[in-house]
């Protein structure tokens, strides 16, 4: 995504952003009341300040909130409208950022992976890139008279390496990638580790497995 959106933001603040493409989208319903923080939203359930390319163009300093339920990115258009909140066109997104965290689109991967939609990135070097779909199980409860949702992380990662996505569940789905680098994988997997925040264990772990690459290439020369 652009690193100068100076002129971007300049260039919106003149048209007004609801004469550009990124007023282009579906209207959005609220269907799930929540009564607690176990909401649907990547990280909040407020709109936040990010940026997104849509439609092939870059947008900046963008109120966005990433529905895990359904996997839609959510555009605050204002109260001065009758739907205030639009779905954005998945097909025309194709990555955006939310706070420090960056998402990219991925259509009809079907390697031993089944991946559609938004992905967010975790490593991304020229040896490996570190995806996790982030996703929300929806529970309905009822309390009294009221009836309510709640929505629990059900997270995975894969690896995109050689052309190919691999779903990364445990140390052996690693090894079966790559068999050659089995002693350092168990060098550095450390489970303990893992249970205390997972992105952060992954995170780690293969950056340093993509460093050992990098190590190796160099031995060569």
């Amino acid at each position: 995504m652009p690193s100068e959106p100076a002129y971007y933001n300049w260039f919106d603040s003149k048209v007004q952003r609801y004469n550009t493409g990124l007023f282009n989208g579906i209207r959005y319903t609220e269907q799930y009341r929540t009564i607690n923080e176990k909401h649907k939203f990547f990280e909040k359930s407020e709109f936040q300040l990010g940026s997104v390319v849509y439609n092939g163009q870059f947008y900046d300093q963008t109120p966005l909130k990433y529905d895990l339920d359904t996997d839609q990115l959510l555009l605050n258009i204002g109260y001065n409208y009758k739907f205030p909140t639009l779905i954005l066109l998945k097909t025309k997104v194709e990555g955006f950022r939310i706070g420090d965290s960056h998402f990219v689109h991925i259509e009809n991967k079907s390697d031993e992976t089944d991946m559609e939609g938004f992905y967010q990135v975790l490593v991304a070097n020229d040896s490996i890139r570190l995806l996790k779909k982030n996703s929300k199980k929806r529970f309905k409860r009822i309390k009294g008279s009221t009836i309510y949702y709640e929505f629990l992380p059900e997270n995975n990662y894969v690896i995109d390496y050689g052309d190919s996505y691999y779903n990364i569940a445990k140390k052996k789905d690693v090894i079966r990638i790559w068999p050659n680098k089995r002693d350092f994988i168990n060098e550095n997997y450390n489970p303990a580790l893992r249970k205390i925040n997972e992105d952060d264990f992954w995170t780690s772990f293969f950056s340093k497995l993509s460093d050992s690459f990098n190590t190796q290439n160099i031995g060569k020369e």
